[in-house]
């Protein structure tokens, strides 16, 4: 993802820092069709749209006359501050946070019903809402919505004697192209996995075990096994590949920038964050390109997909202008500003929102629009998304066999589907 910071806010007096609105406030419901009152947002902030976000706020602001009060915070603490707030009964009225965190919360009703009179779900491409949506309810919509694809290195390609336009297809050729990029100290590999990131081991084994057939988890979230033919291949498969033991500071992307990673698997943030970290160093069509997600020889396209999504507080007093707020900050002047940031806002039509839509990279993202796969949309995702890396890095590093993995997987998630 793009790099995240803390940001500060504008000085300018309708933006204000707010640590959250309380129970106590009078319910401001808009029975007049209109929004009006006060909207505090909850999100992490971002060096490169922070501007155009405060910017589009101060439009809301002066077109609507409705008080926005921001809080930005890291990354790392929204989730935990969000959930403070549930817990104390003071949650924000908007909050932006990724997909996998919408069930536990819509499971124990802290979240509001999308508001169809404020914002038209029709907008949005097919199937992008449906990781926020729980039991058939509609939570949430997304932004900085990604699938995945595979990134390589043009030049490293070549100094293996491989085609440099003819990038792997398949996960068997990812294989064998992978083992000609490796060099014998393993200090230069192939394909790199993004090692330790809970949501990614997540989607890469998505991708492995349901493109051979399996399932990580039954539907509805009955049962999770990864103690399967597919799911003990998958996990041989991954430790076969790259090097845990490389590290960059930032990480495999880091990894793939300074050549050192040959392939990688990631999103449509990922070129504009190269092109950020220098032109004259890596430019795509020369250096590296890109290419769909591989599947397995004869099996189905399985693209696996995450998102953020903008969510209101089922305690919120003024629902209908969250929901208003957000509707807006959704439109065409956010949806063309975060595209050439590579953030995808994926209502209908976001291609020709700005030049990047034409690119070669958002026609491999509108490709793989059918056949995206956000994974078990279950409460119990985030334990299930860290079981997954543990059985990752445990069989990466040596430290057990993929079968005993598998069963400690099995074992970790059980209690929480």
């Amino acid at each position: 993802m793009a790099d995240l910071t803390r940001r500060g806010l504008l000085a300018a007096g309708a933006l204000t820092l707010l640590a959250g609105c309380g129970k106590d406030q009078p319910r401001q419901q808009a029975a007049d069709g209109r929004p009006h009152g006060e909207v505090t947002v909850w999100l992490h902030g971002s060096q490169d749209t922070g501007q155009q976000f405060q910017e589009l706020v101060h439009r809301y602001i002066a077109e609507f006359k409705v008080d926005v009060k921001l809080l930005y915070l890291p990354v790392g603490q929204l989730d935990a501050k969000l959930l403070t707030a549930f817990s104390g009964g003071a949650p924000p009225d908007v909050f932006k946070i990724g997909h996998w965190s919408f069930p536990a919360h819509a499971k124990k009703k802290r979240l509001a019903p999308v508001d169809t009179k404020a914002l038209s779900l029709q907008n949005y491409e097919p199937g992008t809402t449906t990781p926020l949506t729980y039991q058939d309810v509609p939570y949430g919509v997304p932004i900085d919505f990604n699938p995945c694809m595979l990134y390589y290195r043009k030049d490293r390609f070549e100094e293996a004697g491989l085609d440099p336009d003819k990038p792997p297809a398949t996960w068997e050729e990812v294989a064998d192209y992978s083992a000609k990029l490796t060099s014998g100290d393993r200090r230069r590999v192939g394909l790199q996995w993004l090692y330790g990131d809970p949501q990614w081991a997540l989607m890469t084994l998505t991708a492995l075990v349901q493109g051979k057939g399996g399932e990580l988890v039954a539907a509805g979230g009955a049962k999770a096994s990864l103690a399967t033919e597919q799911g003990i291949d998958a996990l041989t498969y991954m430790s076969g590949i790259g090097n845990p033991k490389l590290s960059n500071p930032l990480g495999s992307l880091g990894l793939f920038y300074s050549g050192e990673a040959a392939m990688v698997v990631s999103g449509a943030f990922l070129g504009p964050a190269l092109e950020k970290l220098g032109k004259d160093k890596l430019t795509f069509g020369k250096q590296y390109g890109v290419a769909p997600m591989p599947t397995w020889a004869g099996g189905p396209p399985v693209v696996p997909a995450y998102t953020w999504g903008w969510g209101v507080a089922k305690d919120s007093p003024n629902q209908f202008t969250a929901w208003h707020l957000v509707n807006y900050l959704q439109g065409a002047p956010s949806v063309t500003a975060n595209l050439d940031n590579g953030i995808i806002i994926p209502t209908k039509g976001w291609r020709d929102a700005g030049p990047r839509g034409k690119s070669e990279i958002m026609k491999i993202v509108a490709d793989s629009l059918p056949h995206v796969d956000f994974g078990p949309i279950i409460p119990g995702t985030l334990e299930l998304a860290k079981a997954a890396a543990g059985a990752v890095d445990s069989v990466a590093h040596g430290k057990s066999t993929p079968a005993q993995a598998a069963a400690a997987f099995d074992s970790a998630v059980r209690p929480v589907l």
